[in-house]
């Protein structure tokens, strides 16, 4: 029972957050052509695959019988986060390979050419990097503070006595996590690149092909912000529960009982994380699109 209870939570915050981040209209000519409804369909038959599958593989292998092998090193559900993030990448990725090509006799491309750094968006490359930067840094501490086994955190406060706390993100966690998120940084670069150098939807302006792009754009990131939190506040969960268990000197540095008080708030952080990565991937996938789209979908809707 203690077990279900932890899967419907996850089950329940994926349907939520995959409702909340399908894919959504985009801004496009008052007047949309095909090959503009072609594309938007496709990037959101897409998009809603590729967070069936971030929300179903986590769960797959929770509830099958990958979990027993692995369950007591606890590796694979350290990694677990990122390995659906991967899932969802390739997804992503195949959608942007298969994307519809131009049609007709009469082809048109760009004269400037166009530049991730200048269709990224701003903040949620920010927010990503900084929950990289953070990951990586709560796990080459928890790396050096570890035990020699790698897993666990210990201290002697006294002779004879021994403070041990197990699983603790160290070395034997930490590099599996770090490979993970490697694969996974890659990737999103890989799939930032196609979205750029996708072929332009033909019979549109410039802006509305931008328009598009950004959106897709957009979508990556916010799974791939989502699925870091998620592996963030996992290790930040268990490095302050071993922590405010050993209760070490060291995590002392502000007088007595400092370490207790720093554990419970890390743990507290550890479960905001997730929800405001949640909400601002929501915020991420909001359609900003103007009257010019409410006017696609009126012409659609007809």
């Amino acid at each position: 029972m203690s077990a279900a209870v932890p899967l419907l939570l996850v089950l329940l915050v994926g349907l939520g957050v995959g409702w909340a981040l399908r894919p959504v209209r985009t801004e496009g000519p008052q007047s949309p052509s095909e090959a503009w409804l072609a594309a938007e369909q496709h990037g959101r038959r897409v998009m809603t695959v590729a967070w069936a599958v971030l929300l179903l593989v986590p769960v797959l292998v929770i509830v099958g019988p990958f979990t027993h092998g692995w369950s007591q090193g606890g590796v694979l559900l350290g990694t677990l986060p990122g390995v659906a993030g991967i899932a969802f990448l390739l997804v992503s990725g195949f959608g942007e390979l298969t994307w519809p090509r131009p049609v007709g006799a009469l082809r048109r491309a760009p004269l400037v050419r166009r530049r991730l750094r200048d269709l990224l968006p701003r903040a949620l490359s920010i927010l990503t990097a900084v929950w990289v930067g953070l990951l990586a840094a709560l796990l080459l501490t928890c790396g050096a503070a570890g035990g020699q086994d790698g897993r666990s955190l210990s201290y002697s406060r006294t002779a004879g006595t021994l403070n041990r706390s197990s699983p603790f993100p160290g070395w034997y966690y930490g590099l599996p996590i770090a490979s993970t998120l490697l694969v996974l940084l890659l990737l999103t670069g890989v799939v930032l690149v196609l979205v750029v150098r996708r072929p332009a939807v033909s019979d549109t302006s410039d802006e509305v092909d931008l328009a598009l792009r950004r959106t897709s754009l957009r979508r990556v990131l916010a799974g791939v912000q989502l699925v870091v939190a998620w592996t963030l506040a996992g290790c930040l969960y268990i490095a302050s529960n071993a922590v405010r268990g050993v209760e070490p000197r060291w995590a002392d540095a502000l007088g007595p009982g400092t370490s207790t008080t720093v554990a419970a708030l890390c743990a507290l952080t550890a479960v905001l994380i997730p929800v405001a990565a949640a909400v601002v991937a929501v915020r991420g996938s909001v359609d900003k699109a103007g009257p010019t789209a409410a006017r696609v979908r009126a012409t659609v809707a007809v």
